[in-house]
């Protein structure tokens, strides 16, 4: 009896959200479902974005018309598909200038990769993956690199084990749940990622693709809450000596320190601002 009038006071305490504003919520969600496919394909045909998203071509038809009249999508040269419109120029500029610390970011690791002589990059957590938004490329010649835009899954690899060390440890579950590791596997990704934060970064052989080897340290933002992380990608056979590999490590970091307290310093003068 206590638990039926207890729902029955909740149920009225509780306002009903009115049917147009759970569909307008709906449709919000929707355009910006559309909207990220574009960031992961090239260029998608309505069939294809109604197939991927589960949904009746003639509403995704809808949405693609409310996107290309806004800019964020435009009609490719291939007839019938769509891509990523200028407005999406804009939108990154404005990523850079803020969360880049306008140049900064990108001026610092080109001092890195002059210093090392190799790639130098900057990535960041995107949902289950890890994302290059800035990167210096070096003389040598990879057989895995990043450049701005392209991502990999947050799992393997020096930058993925570098973010998921310090995130929040829910964030941390959901992502290793997502990726579907055995428990044996998420035992030993869980070790890793405690001695990462124990030393303060992170290197991996290999991992990605074989010749490579790189080492990755956190950039720290507002509140402590992680930014990104700072990356240096050598070909395995280069830093074969402890003491350069050493060497890659300090400078890496180095550059990792610097950007955490440029974030620091930026979030001072806005307070007080």
């Amino acid at each position: 009896m206590k638990k039926r009038n207890l729902a029955r006071i909740m149920n009225a305490a509780t306002p009903a959200v009115p049917a147009t504003s759970r569909k307008k919520r709906d449709e919000r969600g929707t355009a910006m479902s559309i909207l990220l496919l574009f960031a992961r394909h090239s260029s998608l045909s309505s069939a294809q974005i109604s197939g991927l998203l589960r949904l009746p071509t003639t509403i995704v038809y809808r949405h693609l018309q409310t996107l290309l009249q806004a800019g964020f999508v435009v009609e490719s040269q291939v007839i019938g598909r769509y891509s990523a419109g200028p407005e999406v120029v804009r939108l990154a500029d404005n990523y850079r200038q803020e969360a880049l610390a306008q140049g900064a970011v990108a001026r610092r690791l080109e001092r890195l990769s002059g210093d090392t002589g190799e790639l130098a990059a900057y990535l960041v957590q995107s949902s289950n993956e890890v994302l290059c938004v800035e990167s210096v490329e070096s003389a040598h010649i990879l057989s895995c690199s990043y450049a701005a835009g392209r991502s990999r899954p947050l799992l393997h690899g020096a930058s993925a084990r570098a973010i998921l060390a310090h995130l929040p440890e829910e964030e941390t579950n959901e992502i290793l749940a997502n990726h579907s590791v055995g428990r044996d596997v998420e035992h030993t990704i869980r070790a890793e990622l405690a001695e990462i934060r124990r030393r303060g970064y992170a290197t991996s052989s290999g991992a990605l693709a074989p010749g490579v080897w790189g080492v990755s340290a956190p950039v720290f933002g507002d509140a402590g809450s992680l930014a990104g992380v700072v990356t240096t990608m050598v070909p395995l056979e280069r830093p074969a000596a402890e003491s350069e590999r050493t060497r890659l490590v300090k400078s890496t970091c180095q550059a990792a320190l610097d950007l955490s307290q440029l974030a620091a310093e930026r979030n001072e003068v806005g307070a007080e601002a």
